[in-house]
């Protein structure tokens, strides 16, 4: 094993330039995450991949308040509008992580996220094909590092029961990825996806939370772990269709 392990990182150590991950944490990563079951921890995005028509882009924050792909001439190249969107606490399976190496950026379409590493994953009630695709961070440094931004989107543990405590309209709001007043922070986490920034201060009725998606498009105001206020929305489309278990799903 240890030699099969040396083996890989002599011909990985040309062609790791776009990661800043070392090498045997990567080749551990690619082993040790496949197979793995997930919950999604916020409602997500289903919709194009850029042109990759094999591809489905699964993303909780709105899939172009974020420069994914930048043309030569420096304009943002937009995914796609959203198509669906697949509930809270629905079952993934990794099936495959690749990690932006060169040799793997050059097998990339120029035109797709190219410089990111690109989780491959089956969602449950989906059919494998288009795959739908989760986006990590690119600056990860370690194996823990890809593990918590990976935790950040996908949970180990099952949350039915969390999701099951909640009223019933903030189930229903999460899934339709909009808000309601006074709904708990996790719970616009969940609607919306992770903000940008997170600002705080103290107030007579309890800590202030200002949360800010990317370019300011969207702000929600929480005060004593509640939402006050927001500014802006998250785009309005169905939930994905889903197919029994044991057709096409893990």
């Amino acid at each position: 094993m240890r030699r099969a392990l040396a083996l890989a990182l002599l011909f990985a150590a040309g062609c790791a330039s776009h990661t800043f991950l070392p090498d045997e944490d990567r080749i551990r990563l690619e082993r040790s995450l496949p197979g793995r079951t997930y919950y999604l921890r916020q409602s997500m995005y289903l919709g194009p991949f850029w042109s990759d028509e094999s591809k489905r882009f699964l993303s909780a924050n709105v899939p172009d308040e974020k420069p994914w792909v930048v043309n030569p001439a420096g304009v943002p190249l937009e995914p796609g509008e959203p198509e669906a969107i697949v509930p809270v606490g629905t079952r993934v399976r990794v099936v495959k992580v690749e990690f932006p190496t060169s040799f793997v950026v050059a097998r990339r379409d120029p035109f797709l996220p190219r410089f990111y590493p690109w989780v491959y994953l089956e969602v449950e009630g989906l059919p494998r094909n288009p795959t739908p695709i989760l986006l990590l961070r690119r600056e990860l440094r370690s194996q823990a590092e890809v593990i918590e931004d990976l935790e950040r989107h996908l949970s180990p543990d099952d949350l039915q029961p969390r999701l099951h405590s909640l009223p019933e309209p903030v189930l229903e709001a999460i899934n339709e990825k909009r808000l309601l007043e006074n709904m708990p922070a996790e719970a616009v986490e969940m609607a919306w996806g992770i903000p940008e920034r997170k600002h705080f201060s103290p107030s007579p009725e309890g800590r202030v939370e200002e949360w800010i998606w990317p370019f300011e498009r969207r702000r929600a105001r929480i005060v004593g772990g509640r939402l006050v206020s927001w500014e802006g929305e998250a785009p309005r489309v169905p939930l994905a269709p889903r197919r029994e278990r044991g057709s096409g799903s893990p």
